[in-house]
């Protein structure tokens, strides 16, 4: 009988082992996975706008670090007044730290002449309108030597008046301000001064070298000027290696 109730039990006994076994497969903790960790991109910081100030701050830094540039002045209306009576329409050159070598279009009277004039530091030389040759100058004598375009157009940028963008303000990749402008700050541009004037000036600035490239000058700042007179000052060519030499050996 004993053994008879073992083959009996031996099945129950087999059956409930594989069912414990299952039991304890099925319900093991599944193993753990670490947590990757989650990098937030950094936010790109957004610019802070330049001021109108700041820009023109800019452009004295980029002038004084060129050394050299091309030069421009012309006028929609008007001349500009110089000594002997010499009205001056345009004037065109090189102008570098120590010198410059210009070429002007002027009337005397009714007498259209072209003159020429380089400067290197002391020196001055002009061509006699008469003949064309190269004579030395005096500076009392020089009716250009008033003429000093890169103290002039530092004297622009430092002393603009409650200066503001344009409505085109960033077109063409460039920054256009408006502000007024105290004559006196021409003199190394025009020579005599109407005391106590005040011009309206329009600057153009490059948005990435901060190059002036323009001024436009509106407003009555010499003795025979009127409301209408606009003079426009150009630069160009910044830092290029003009190589001015004196033209009499």
């Amino acid at each position: 009988m004993r053994g008879i109730h073992f083959a009996v039990a031996l099945p129950i006994i087999i059956l409930s082992s594989a069912l414990l076994i299952f039991i304890a497969c099925s319900t093991a903790p599944e193993p753990t996975s670490t947590p990757v960790p989650v990098v937030e991109p950094m936010a790109t910081p957004t610019p802070v706008p330049l001021t109108p100030a700041e820009v023109a701050e800019n452009a004295a830094v980029a002038l004084s670090e060129s050394g050299s540039m091309w030069f421009i002045l012309e006028h929609e209306n008007g001349f500009t007044e110089s000594l002997g009576g010499l009205e001056l329409h345009y004037i065109e050159g090189a102008i570098t730290e120590n010198a410059l070598s210009i070429k002007a279009e002027a009337n005397l009277g009714r007498i259209y002449i072209e003159v020429e004039a380089i400067s290197i530091d002391d020196e001055t030389w002009m061509t006699n309108p008469l003949t064309g040759e190269w004579e030395p100058f005096e500076d009392e004598n020089n009716p250009l030597g008033f003429i000093k375009p890169i103290d002039a157009v530092m004297n622009i940028l430092n002393n603009l008046i409650e200066p503001e963008f344009s409505v085109e303000a960033k077109s063409s990749g460039s920054y256009t301000i408006d502000a007024s402008l105290a004559a006196e700050n021409l003199r190394s541009l025009l020579g005599e001064i109407k005391p106590g004037a005040v011009a309206h000036c329009k600057v153009v600035i490059d948005l990435e070298s901060f190059q002036l490239k323009s001024a436009k000058i509106s407003g009555a700042v010499q003795n025979q000027d009127t409301a209408e007179t606009i003079r426009i000052v150009d630069l160009s060519r910044y830092g290029e290696n003009f190589g001015i030499e004196s033209p009499i050996e």
